[in-house]
């Protein structure tokens, strides 16, 4: 049975807080080190670090994805974003926020949604029809697309306006309400009995794949 269309509203409602948010969060991040140290390659550096391990952890993701609740995942991710992103913020606040803890927070983030992103996409067939499917992964592709774009100008702007701290609130904010949204998704899940461990069950998908 497909899922309604409310739930592919909020599987679509959390992927834009949990990728653009990550976006906006990152760049807004790397604007304050380089306001820190003035530094071009400290900024250039952070930037790489936002972009390379969704590169290696995609195909881990998409392991992942076929093994757990999809749903559950979601929420997880979500409200681990929301976890990394208070901690820092109360860091922030007491002023005890280094270049190193920014680096990881980015990095955090990025495995964040490296993961999160595979549950989408493998969540969409169990909650739209099939003459339905082409039009939705574009719709959820262009989200991702759109975030990418999007995500540093806004952060850029907000980051120029409102400040950091405001931006990580904000964030904080987004990714709890996100997480509490994709518990309502109605989601089908089979689990399948195997005798292999978790551990092996994922390596042998990756090599599959």
């Amino acid at each position: 049975m497909k899922g309604s269309g409310r739930d592919f509203s909020f599987l679509i409602g959390g992927q834009v807080v949990s990728v653009f948010g990550a976006a906006v969060l990152k760049f807004a991040l790397s604007l304050y080190v380089l306001d820190l140290t003035g530094r071009a390659d400290v900024f250039g550096t952070l930037l790489a670090l936002s972009i390379i391990p969704g590169v290696i952890l995609a195909p881990f993701g998409g392991a992942v994805a076929d093994r757990f609740n999809r749903r559950n995942l979601m929420v997880i991710f979500d409200f681990c974003s929301f976890l990394l992103i208070t901690v820092f913020y109360l860091f922030l606040r007491a002023g005890q926020v280094s270049i190193m803890a920014i680096g990881i927070t980015i990095t955090m983030l990025t495995l964040v949604s490296s993961l999160y992103q595979p549950t989408v996409r493998a969540s969409i067939p169990a909650l739209v029809a099939r003459e339905k499917l082409a039009r939705a992964n574009g719709l959820t592709g262009g989200v991702a697309a759109l975030s990418n774009l999007a995500g540093p100008v806004v952060g850029g702007v907000l980051y120029n306006f409102i400040g950091l701290e405001s931006v990580i609130l904000i964030g904080a904010i987004a990714f709890l309400l996100s997480a509490i949204m994709e518990m309502f998704i109605r989601l089908p899940f089979t689990r399948q009995d195997t005798n292999e461990g978790m551990v092996a069950l994922i390596r042998n998908d990756m090599r599959q794949g």
